[in-house]
């Protein structure tokens, strides 16, 4: 019974992560020495370049599992291949959390049967 519970509970977190999807395109600029550096810690670039400015938002798209949604867009930085990469990455976030919730669904699904 334990190992259902925290199969539960497992299934419980990864819901929650995947109730809000969140895309988010910046312009600017970002330097990294990649052979130095070995793979980069993009998060961390990532909050440098927004602290210090040398990145801005030229994008945002949340969309909620409940169906609501919200868009910005910058009109001063967006360009129309910044859009349409945008919504391009927003799609494939989609598309992938469909793929993975149809796949907890059948394992779900296998346990019960």
């Amino acid at each position: 019974m334990a190992t259902f519970s925290k199969a539960l509970d497992t299934i419980k977190e990864a819901l929650v992560d995947f109730s809000q999807l969140n895309v988010r395109t910046f312009v600017g600029t970002v330097s990294v020495d990649v052979q130095a550096a070995g793979d980069p810690d993009w998060d961390k670039l990532m909050k440098e370049a927004a602290s210090s400015g040398a990145i801005k938002l030229a994008a945002s798209t949340t969309l909620r599992i409940d169906g609501d949604a919200d868009y910005f867009e910058d009109q001063d930085r967006i360009t129309d291949g910044l859009r349409v990469a945008h919504n391009n990455a927003v799609n494939a976030g989609k598309d992938s959390r469909e793929a993975i919730i149809k796949l907890m669904s059948s394992k779900i699904k296998e346990l019960i049967d």
